[in-house]
């Protein structure tokens, strides 16, 4: 057998493993229209982006100025699974014969049982919410606002242009990443997001004195009112007020590593500790983890210990496995550890010596004293624009201080 009809077959071989056939056309590449299918009546809008490349299309999730890479995971003839970068789901593709359609199903491995909800796409340039005409009312600014259940507090930052529409919901706990949407011609406001986590839909309309009332649906679940109004002024509780110590005991808490050994962490002389209580499961936690990970190589060797104590779902082996996975994903350098179930209930069962933790994450800021400097609750990603960014200089600014001593 000659070199040349050698090299052929090889090639033949990839294409038919990583590639589409010749028979098949390729799917298009641009902007895609996705739909997740939550209801019978409700289906959740987002934005894929495609481009095709070695036979092999790659895809990304759009939300407003944030974009996610899906990673092709395997493809068995003409179905391709690809997985979140971040968490524990994949998308299952179908591609249409005609390179202009798709199908399939987004499982969420985060559950106690895996959720499967189904999805179909197309190419389209149009609007992410297949809305008409121009509204005549701009939603940019600050809004404060309540959710209906538990009559949480929140803030709705908006920015619009046009119909183009994006923003986020900031709560105690967290907020709710970045969201994209429309106002269509009756000034009715929606918005969603897809992280491979959540899927979250928003919809409100703009009432007397200028009062939004609306509805909010996640994944499957809802709908939820939240209503509330325009205040530039509008602030939360703040978050490192949440929790605290219930005496002046030195802090200390017993985990299991993730061979299944003890772990017990108590204050060590001259070095400090962030200890980070968090889920692989939670959104708000792999952004603060993204974040964590830009300060470890600045302080790890300034005396300052990074340690997440996690809380899953699943049986003590099962446990261990998504965080092996998780740390894989996110490329986690530094100490990970199995706290418990997951639930704050189960939490505050490990950090005893807190009063409350309501919120995954909850940090803590150990100086090289051994005291408890901060305990912050929740966490303001990069998609709340300001807040973000003063929370990153506050903690670096903590973190200095630590790392001298003071």
């Amino acid at each position: 057998m000659s070199k040349n009809t050698i090299f052929f077959l090889i090639i033949s071989f990839f294409l038919g493993k990583s590639g589409f056939s010749q028979e098949k056309l390729s799917p298009i590449n641009g902007v895609w229209h996705g739909e997740l299918g939550l209801n019978d009546r409700l289906h959740l809008p987002f934005e894929i982006t495609l481009n095709t490349t070695k036979n092999v299309p790659q895809l990304c999730i759009l939300n407003g100025k944030n974009s996610t890479p899906l990673i092709l995971k395997k493809h068995k003839k003409e179905v391709y699974y690809y997985r979140f970068s971040e968490f524990d789901s994949e998308l299952c593709i179908r591609y249409n014969d005609n390179g202009k359609q798709l199908s399939g199903e987004w499982t969420n491995y985060n559950k106690t049982s895996p959720v499967s909800i189904p999805f179909t796409a197309y190419l389209s340039d149009e609007t992410r919410f297949l809305i008409k005409g121009m509204p005549s009312y701009d939603f940019t600014g600050r809004w404060e606002l309540v959710f209906a259940d538990g009559n949480q507090p929140a803030i709705g930052l908006f920015e619009q242009k046009g119909n183009e529409l994006t923003g986020t919901f900031l709560t105690e706990t967290g907020d709710y990443g970045f969201l994209s949407g429309n106002v269509d011609e009756n000034n009715t406001l929606y918005l969603s997001g897809f992280d491979g986590a959540h899927a979250y839909q928003f919809v409100a309309n703009i009432g007397a004195n200028n009062e939004l009332n609306g509805l909010f649906y996640s994944g499957k679940n809802g709908p939820t009112g939240w209503s509330g109004k325009r205040n530039e002024q509008a602030v939360l509780r703040d978050s490192d007020s949440l929790t605290t110590l219930n005496n002046l005991d030195p802090f200390s808490f017993d985990a299991l590593k993730l061979n299944g050994r003890p772990y017990h962490f108590s204050p060590q002389k001259n070095k400090a500790a962030i200890i980070q209580i968090m889920g692989s499961w939670c959104s708000n936690c792999i952004d603060e983890t993204n974040y964590f990970k830009e300060l470890y190589p600045r302080y790890k060797d300034k005396g300052i210990e990074f340690i997440a104590v996690a809380f899953e779902i699943g049986s003590p082996t099962q446990k261990r496995k998504r965080l092996k996975g998780f740390i894989k994903r996110c490329e986690v350098p530094y100490r990970v550890v199995l706290g418990g179930n997951k639930g704050v209930k189960e939490a505050q069962l490990i950090f005893s010596s807190l009063n409350t933790i309501s919120s995954f994450p909850t940090t803590i800021f150990i100086d090289k004293q051994g005291r408890v400097r901060r305990i912050h609750t929740g966490f303001s990603g990069p998609g709340t624009g300001v807040e973000y960014i003063n929370y990153k200089i506050a903690t670096e600014k903590l973190l200095d201080e630590i790392s001298r001593g003071d």
